[in-house]
């Protein structure tokens, strides 16, 4: 029998005919396809720079050690891998953290000194594909259910073959997770519009919790959710004042529902410490205060007062308003080959995209788009794209309302798996309208995108032509969608072979930390290493690793490429990674360092001998006269030697110069402290100003 005709005379999406098995056994196979595909193209890769926190965070959530570490994300992935690591995964007792700084050494100790790292990072990979295939094929039965099978087949396919996706497929971070649990929400959303069953409210309610306990910057997407569920709610004004109720009821408990699911994530416990502790490396109140915006800082602090949500979800969702909402105080942003200063342009995020999405995928969600509007959709996929958009496109307006773009790519996913669902649209109305052309035109972009993707080894760092290809992109942007530190075994593979034997040191410029280099037993040198470091001309020989980023002129860090590298020779590139061997001499390097080396000796050591540390500083900032943490910590120094005109020269000389303009919200900070010191009596205490690039 044929299936039944809509008023135009086409099919229903969702009632192409097919065995339910065979159905199944599709969505299946393309999950598995998806992660078979994302272990050939992350194979060679290393832990990303992120990954041993959360892999060591979630081992202690896990163990009952609380959830005072990395509280800046939400525990969903973290207690997930948390609960794939073996009972001999060395967990040492935890000090009393400070600065983030100090969390990290622990963090990189515990990971790289106490355990396999390598050994690890296999059983994390196995964890993650778990996780995301099983999401994936939530996804898929979603997509039948709504749009119908074919629709849900080409949704997997896309997402099976976009590098994005595969290269975080196994990567212990939370962005996946948030795009594949809000597209999950989206349609059972979609499909709670549709029916007003009770079903499908709990289902959306778990999903957005889900989605709540993955990423922070779920709550936009979940917003847009949401406002659409409410004004779906009240289209049933025809059918009186009870069935809207009973609408707002459903509503009501679905988010009750994701709520209680965060809790739960928690342990139910308001504190971070079962024991009623919190001990964060900072006092929430602290984290509070720094926020600009007053509608955040306030929220965050009601919610806080009144025990509304765990406070270590609080703690990282004032982090998240800081880092990426108001930015990280980075004013500089690399968008298609133009650097921008103060807010990145209002095409940031759109622009990435473009980059990132082979071209055939792209030619294909561009496809969709009119077959879409020239299609009578039954009521289940009309609602459903409606919430896939409505999620998608509050998630984009959030993106583009930030300061900070450093993230690339991955915090775009959730609009990223958004493209996959109304893409996956164009291979559904070819199967609904038996058209041969329109199939073989939509069969052709998808094998078109396989030959364009299935030749990059490395996922991660996939871009497409419009840039010149992955090996180009860093000329045209400088966020993480070039690079996340994945790339460490081949530099090791080439330390071990090379630069060893030669007996002379390794300077780094790149993702790896320093117990990391150690503890592989790379012949690592800080370029300073003490206070008492001599070097200020900046002479260096030996084997240096930089990004290709560094290969292009930066004038307003005096960082002219012919000269750092003209005494030495690339030797070895590992995509976005060059390994140099020679001799160079730039004092503004050194000052860099020193720089490392005095936050080390404060924020480590707990150093206090501020007339040495302000001489350092002094050397750094007549390098670096544009390094707003130097003349911070510069004016700090002199502050708390009483030395008042000093600090004030310091920190309006952040102000004055005219290398890099100073971000608005930083400005503003240093005009507040020069205005306090000014006006605070000769016997009074000024409070240093804190470090605005401290996390």
């Amino acid at each position: 029998m044929a299936p039944p005709a809509l008023a135009n005379g086409m099919t229903s999406i969702r009632d192409f005919p097919t065995q339910r098995w065979i159905g199944i056994v599709l969505v299946l196979a393309l999950a598995l396809l998806a992660d078979l595909r994302s272990a050939a193209g992350t194979r060679l890769d290393s832990f990303t720079v992120d990954e041993p926190w959360h892999v060591v965070a979630g081992t202690a959530y896990v163990r009952g050690e609380g959830f005072h570490l990395n509280p800046e994300h939400p525990p969903l992935v973290k207690l997930w891998v948390g609960a794939w690591m073996p009972e001999t995964f060395k967990l040492p007792p935890m000090p009393a953290l400070h600065e983030k700084s100090q969390e990290r050494d622990w963090v990189e100790t515990t990971m790289f000194f106490g355990n396999d790292a390598r050994a690890v990072q296999t059983r994390a990979r196995l964890a993650l594909w778990t996780l995301h295939g099983l999401m994936l094929v939530a996804l898929g039965l979603l997509l039948w259910r709504a749009f119908g099978l074919a629709w849900a087949c080409g949704t997997l396919l896309f997402l099976a073959l976009e590098p994005t996706v595969g290269a975080h497929l196994p990567v212990v971070m939370t962005d996946l997770p948030l795009a594949l649990s809000l597209a999950i929400a989206a349609l059972c959303a979609g499909l709670l519009a549709t029916t007003w069953r009770w079903p499908w409210a709990i289902g959306c309610g778990l999903a957005m919790g889900v989605a709540l306990a993955s990423k922070h910057s779920a709550l936009a997407g979940l917003g847009g959710l949401g406002i659409g569920l409410v004004i779906a709610a009240l289209c049933g004004w025809r059918q009186g004042r009870g069935e809207i109720a009973r609408r707002m009821a459903q509503l009501a408990a679905a988010a009750a529902l994701s709520v209680l699911l965060l809790w739960s994530m928690y342990g139910l416990h308001f504190h971070a410490g079962a024991d009623g502790r919190d001990a964060f490396n900072r006092p929430i109140a602290d984290k509070i205060d720094e926020l600009k915006l007053p509608h955040w800082r306030n929220a965050i602090a009601f919610a806080d007062d009144h025990r509304l949500l765990p406070r270590a979800y609080l703690w990282g969702l004032a982090d998240t308003v800081r880092t990426g909402v108001e930015g990280r105080g980075i004013g500089m942003h690399q968008v298609w080959g133009t650097t921008w200063y103060g807010n990145p342009p209002w095409f940031s995020w759109p622009a990435i995209l473009a980059s990132k999405l082979p071209l055939a995928l792209m030619a294909l969600l561009l496809a969709a788009l009119p077959l879409l509007a020239r299609t009578r959709l039954p009521p289940s996929a009309r609602w459903s794209l409606a919430a896939v958009v409505a999620a998608c496109g509050f998630h984009l307006v959030a993106l583009m309302g930030s300061e900070g773009i450093w993230g690339g790519v991955r915090h775009a996913l959730p609009i990223l798996v958004g493209m996959a669902v109304i893409a996956g649209g164009a291979f559904g109305i070819a199967m609904q309208r038996r058209s041969r052309a329109l199939l073989i035109g939509v069969t052709a972009l998808y094998l078109l995108a396989a030959g364009m993707t299935l030749r990059e080894p490395r996922l991660w760092e996939y871009h497409n032509e419009l840039v010149g290809g992955s090996a180009n992109a860093y000329r045209y942007f400088g966020n993480e969608g070039l690079d996340l530190g994945q790339r460490f075994h081949e530099i090791r593979a080439f330390h071990d072979r090379v630069i060893a034997p030669s007996g002379e040191p390794m300077y780094n410029e790149y993702w790896m930390g320093e117990k990391q280099v150690r503890a592989a037993k790379l012949n690592f040198h800080r370029r300073v290493e003490s206070l008492d470091d001599t070097n200020v001309a900046g002479r260096y020989k030996g084997w240096f690793i930089y990004t290709m980023t560094d290969t292009l002129p930066w004038p307003q860090w005096d960082w002219d490429p012919a000269v750092v590298f003209k005494d030495m020779r690339l030797v070895a590139r590992f995509g976005y990674v060059g390994i140099w061997h020679g001799e160079m001499t730039r004092p503004q390097t050194r000052a860099g360092s020193m720089f490392s080396r005095i936050s080390d000796y404060i924020y480590k050591d707990g150093g206090d001998d501020w007339k040495l540390v302000s001489d350092r500083l002094e050397e750094v900032v007549a390098q670096l006269p544009a390094k707003v943490d130097a003349g911070v910590e510069l004016g700090n120094a002199y502050l708390r030697q009483g030395r008042r005109s000093e600090a004030i020269a310091a920190y309006r000389g952040l102000l004055t110069q005219t290398k890099v303009p100073v971000e608005p919200s930083i400005a503003a900070q240093l005009k507040a402290q020069i205005a306090a010191i000014e006006a605070a009596p000769k016997d009074a205490t000024v409070e240093p100003m804190r470090n605005p690039w401290l996390e």
